[in-house]
Parts: structure tokens; sequence; C-alpha cells
């Protein structure tokens, strides 16, 4: 049952990871001299999902990517090529009101992620998710942004210097890193992604293409980089650093992971390409508005800044299986 809302994700990474948790569970038991003096795996009754598009479900089951239909139909099949929170959830069992065919009851997972998302905007979400009910031991919060971030403070650039805008969005990783630390000592198990790096992304490089530097200078690109790594390095020497209240998931380091010539390995053919029509844009992209030739499995980015499915899965489960081996 747990499998079914999430048909992007490969019954071998269910298997997989099932393993990892029945191989955890047996250590734990073994340690501890038998089942009964076993630790129990933490397991939580209710998912609020904080954080911009990249992890936003709309009411209709569209998403800020690419939508699939159910066969033969014009009706948005919200299952096939998930988002990555959806893998998370999946995992435990739990469900969202924008993506439940099946009407199961309760819905245990909310969406407070919204189009355009900042990390000044965190502190709004959560006093959304707390309007729901306080915080408790009990629950999980997952926290993504600064790709918006860093693409407004690009903008601003050769306007304002490159340390200039790199020394502010470092003071916005570090204020984002503040209110992760209040979910966390509030109770919740938080899975905090840091910010995917645009400089490697299609955008990095139609930046550079479009606007060249003197000679000497840093690309477009690796500014970019630049200033995703001031973001999440913000984040990271602020928040609370135990290996237990936290989650860390690296995007910045798993898009990196996979450019070539190491993309192939994971499955890659094209990482330059967005895959939506620029007549398409998210989140009315779906399968029947792709360019030429585009491939949903095997092509990255769904437009020049957002994760199509495949990327989604991959970051899918990487936070998952951080979710259920991290020591909450």
């Amino acid at each position: 049952m747990i499998c079914s809302g999430v048909a992007g994700v490969g019954l071998w990474w269910w298997r997989a990871l099932m393993g990892v948790v029945a191989a955890c569970t047996a250590v734990v038991i073994s340690a501890c001299g038998g089942a009964s003096g076993a630790i129990e795996p933490f397991k939580p009754v209710r998912l609020m999902v904080l954080g911009d598009e990249q992890s936003l479900l709309l009411p209709d089951g569209r998403k800020y990517g690419i939508n699939a239909y159910a066969a033969g139909t014009a009706t948005i099949d919200c299952a096939t090529h998930a988002l990555w929170v959806q893998s998370v959830a999946a995992v435990f069992g739990l469900t969202y009101a924008e993506c439940n065919p099946n009407a199961v009851t309760p819905v245990t997972a909310q969406i407070y992620a919204r189009v355009g998302a900042r990390a000044a905007d965190v502190t709004a979400q959560i006093d959304r998710a707390l309007a729901g009910g306080a915080f408790s031991e009990k629950q999980m919060v997952t926290m993504y942004f600064g790709m918006n971030d860093v693409l407004e403070l690009y903008a601003q650039y050769p306007a304002r210097t490159q340390d200039a805008l790199k020394a502010e969005i470092r003071e916005r990783g570090v204020a984002l890193g503040q209110q992760v630390n209040r979910v966390a000592r509030a109770g919740p198990a938080v899975l905090l992604v840091t910010a995917p790096d645009l400089g490697i992304a299609p955008f990095g490089a139609a930046e550079t293409a479009a606007k060249p530097e003197p000679a000497g200078a840093i690309t477009r690109a690796r500014f970019l980089s630049q200033l995703t790594d001031a973001f999440n390095a913000g984040l990271r020497v602020t928040i609370i650093n135990d290996g237990r209240l936290i989650g860390l998931v690296s995007a910045d380091q798993m898009v990196r992971d996979i450019q070539p010539p190491f993309n192939t390995f994971y499955g890659f053919n094209d990482l330059a390409t967005p895959m939506c029509l620029p007549s398409a844009a998210p989140p009315n992209c779906g399968t029947d508005t792709l360019v030429t030739g585009a491939d949903t499995t095997t092509w990255g980015y769904a437009t020049d800044t957002l994760f199509g499915p495949a990327l989604q899965t991959r970051l899918g489960q990487i936070a998952a299986s951080r979710a259920v081996r991290n020591p909450f």
C-alpha cells in the first residue's frame, strides 16, 4: 500500500531501502539483547512540507515540473513523475490531499510550500503549519529553500558587486538556519535540503553564453555556483549539527555528482536541455508539451532551473534514505 502512491520510484530502489531498514533494525535489536530492548524506528504520523516550487503539489495534483496524465485522458496522474516529497511521504505511508486518488483518510501530509518562496518566507510557512496544531516529536518537517534567493540576488548583478551579493545571500542562509533550528527544537524531525547549484543547471550555461564576462573574470555560471555555495555555507554553519535533530540532504552535491563524465553512470543522458516547451511553462508542462526527443527518464531538467522527474526521483531516493536512517 505504501508503494502505490509513487509510480515514479523504481521497485529496485524500494527493495534496497527496505533492506537498509531491516538491517538497521536487526543491528539495534542485537545490540540491545533482543527484541524486548529494541529502539523503535522513527515513523512520523504527520509530514509538513515547507519550501518553494520544487516541493509544491497544487490542489489539482499538478507540479512545477512535468505532469503525467492517466492513460488516454487529459486527467492529471499525480502519482506518476512524483516529487521528492512524495517519495518521502511514501516511505512512511503518509498521504497528501493533493494526491489522494484512493481517498485515503486521514490526510497525514500537508503542503505549505509556495511558488517563488525565499528564505524570508519560511517564517510565514512555519506559522501556517503551526495553525494546524503544535509541533511534536512524532512529526517530520521538510525544508527546501534557496533557489529563488539565488535568482533574486543574481538578477542584481552587475549593479551590485559579486562580493556584496555573496555576503547578502550568506546571511540569508544564516537566517534560514535559525528558523530550521527553531523547528527542530520544537520537536519535529527536520529533513533539510540545501539549495541546488544553478550554475550547472541549464540556466547557468544560458547566462554564460548570453552575457560573456571580460577576459579573466569568472563566468556567469561560476558566479551562480558561488552564490549557491555562499547560501549553503551560511545555512550549514548555523544549523544544529548534532547528527540527530536535523537530517541534511545535499541537493547541491547531488547535481554536481552526476555531471559528465559520470552522468551515464547515474542514468542521465542530457543535463543541458530543458524539456518543457517555452509555451508550456510549469505548472502547465506535461508529457504532451515537451521538446522533440525529450526523455523524462534520462533528461534532468524540466526548465532551465526546475528539476524534471528523473532528478526529482533521485533527490527523493536520497532524502527518503536519510529520513529512514537518521537517528531522529
